[in-house]
């Protein structure tokens, strides 16, 4: 794999990352998706593996957090951010496995388990529960250039898609969640947005922005893997805000 980050560095990195993914949720204004070259867009291909550093915003509540750090995804339900501090030690580790959530803070020695349905809603960090919904962004079958529609995604839920000059620039449900896409790129012929403005249900905002991301590259097992050997583990569900 190409990666230019260390293994190691996503240790350290998936705190971090995480609290810059709630960052990403944070957004402005909507603002027009500028036109660009689409002729190296390969038709149906997807994105099936991302690896990305990451430079995240959060606002939930009061707080206001703001940093960097690494991401992988395998389509259809892993994903796994590490965060980092601005002194390069890792704030928070954050896996998803389908419905399985692992949240790792190794400065304070713990670590988190459960159904992502378990966590609590004070904590804020309900964007979690969004990222495999954000990141399954492909335009439907036979969509419009400029329009709204509406489908029935991965998870069997509807959503409404809205999509300007052909590329999707917001989703959201009924439930609440929304995600914008913005500054889009061509990457191994896939459309690929490299900043994601998500909201919760709960008003949780975050900005995520993509640095150097390469796609449907290889991706071995133990990049998912959170290590918590030495962490005293807890249920999901009493997790506490940090």
């Amino acid at each position: 794999m190409r990666n230019r980050f260390h293994f190691k560095q996503i240790s350290s990195l998936a705190h971090l990352l995480w609290l810059v993914l709630l960052t990403a949720l944070f957004s402005g204004c909507v603002t027009s998706t500028p036109r660009l070259d689409t002729s190296q867009v390969v038709p149906g291909r997807k994105v099936e593996t991302l690896s990305s550093g990451v430079t995240v915003a959060l606002h939930s509540g009061e707080k206001n957090i703001s940093g960097r750090g690494f991401m992988v995804y395998r389509r259809p339900d892993q994903m796994r951010l590490i965060m980092l501090s601005p002194f390069g030690t890792t704030v928070m580790e954050t896996r998803l496995d389908g419905p399985q959530l692992t949240l790792a803070y190794p400065a304070s020695g713990e670590a988190f388990l459960g159904n992502i349905r378990e966590l609590p809603a004070a904590t804020g960090q309900q964007g979690l529960a969004m990222l495999q919904w954000v990141l399954a962004a492909d335009i439907p079958a036979n969509a419009p250039q400029n329009g709204v529609v509406e489908q029935i995604n991965e998870r069997g839920v509807k959503e409404q898609i809205t999509l300007k000059q052909g590329l999707i620039v917001e989703k959201s449900l009924a439930s609440g969640e929304q995600v914008r896409y913005r500054n889009y790129a061509v990457l191994d012929g896939v459309l690929v947005p490299m900043e994601l403005q998500m909201e919760s249900a709960e008003g949780d905002r975050i900005r995520l922005t993509l640095e150097e991301p390469e796609i449907n590259t290889e991706l071995e097992p133990q990049m998912f893997a959170v290590p918590l050997q030495g962490l005293r583990l807890y249920p999901l569900s009493v997790l506490k805000p940090k």
